[in-house]
């Protein structure tokens, strides 16, 4: 009586090594696009915190006033502010009053005077990054005698 060997054919090992290396090539572009999404998401959040810093140092050392600036970051990305005064309300009648913006309705206390900040960040491969707020300061004093 003649027994077989037990064991894998020469096709059957070459079938499973081929399995083995298409599941490492898949799980390789997926690890590769995963690290291409957690550096865009990096930078994306230092984008956002340059931003936040050009809208915090606003108003601090001089009240603010109707102008356009930029610059370059430390770490090369390209910024721009502009920053512009909301309409007035009527002087003299000492009330608040509500304002029509955009489709918003705002109110606005006659000595407050709000400011449109619109800041602009350019990072990465061409991505542009736009946030805006709004300021309020006081406004100066009227001068009345004339």
């Amino acid at each position: 009586m003649i027994t077989r060997a037990r064991g894998f054919t020469l096709i059957e090992v070459l079938a499973a090594i081929a399995l083995l290396a298409i599941a490492f090539a898949i799980g390789l572009g997926a690890l590769g696009k995963s690290a291409q999404n957690a550096a865009r998401a990096a930078a994306l959040d230092a984008a956002v915190e340059h931003a936040q810093s050009l809208f915090a140092e606003q108003g601090l050392v001089a009240p603010l006033k109707n102008a356009s600036t930029e610059g370059t970051f430390d770490d090369g990305m390209r910024w721009t502010l502009k920053v512009r005064a909301l309409p007035r309300p009527a002087q003299g009648t000492g009330a608040a009053v509500t304002l029509q913006q955009g489709g918003l309705m705002m109110a606005q206390a006659a000595n407050i005077e709000l400011w449109q900040l619109d800041a602009t960040v350019q990072y990465g491969a061409g991505r542009v990054l736009r946030l805006a707020t709004q300021r309020a300061q006081a406004a100066p004093p009227q001068d009345t005698d004339q």
